[in-house]
């Protein structure tokens, strides 16, 4: 690949976020390729330095994160990662597949909220973070899957995480009691 080739990917990047592409497609240093689970295209994401300071966002020409509602959006991640993480105590990428119901029954377990205003919190947040590649988004299906940035995590990253997701309720015990007490009352 030469250095205008390199450039153009560079910019593609800075501009949109991570590129789906065909899994022949060449790509530049520097690019994490990500393939998809059915091999028919891979993600390409830049690669940044573990434990880069956002300076160094600012160097590569790549966007710090800043959000709408950033609580409610925080909150639709981590649910997607409960749901979606399948073994956190393996890779991240490309997770499994959750319906919205999945998600937003965590979701409501932890903001308390009215079935309405829960309902347009978690669309809203998961469509902003579709956007920006932390997720990926099947609207026609109801099905969210995780987005190839948060295959960009570093260990300590992930190890936060893990310990999160320990403390995050699960779709499945959701309304069914807990099994290891022994509630299992509907």
């Amino acid at each position: 690949m030469n250095d205008s080739e390199t450039a153009l990917w560079w910019a593609r990047t800075r501009a949109a976020g991570p590129q789906r592409v065909a899994p022949s497609s060449a790509f530049p240093a520097g690019m994490l390729r990500l393939v998809e689970p059915d091999v028919t295209a891979v993600w390409l994401l830049a690669v940044v330095p573990e434990g880069a300071r956002p300076s160094v966002l600012d160097e590569l020409g790549l966007p710090a994160l800043a959000v709408e509602q950033p609580n409610d959006t925080a909150r639709v991640l981590a649910a997607c990662l409960r749901c979606c993480w399948a073994e956190p105590t393996g890779s991240m990428w490309p997770g499994t597949p959750a319906s919205r119901q999945q998600v937003a029954a965590v979701f409501e377990e932890l903001t308390n909220r009215d079935e309405i205003a829960s309902h347009r919190a978690l669309l809203a947040a998961i469509r902003r973070l579709a956007g920006a590649g932390w997720l990926l988004w099947d609207e026609s299906g109801q099905t969210v899957r995780l987005g190839p940035r948060v295959a960009a995590w570093g260990s300590a990253d992930l190890s936060a995480l893990r310990e999160l997701l320990r403390i995050l309720p699960s779709a499945a015990n959701i309304g069914h009691g807990d099994p290891e007490l022994g509630d299992d009352q509907p």
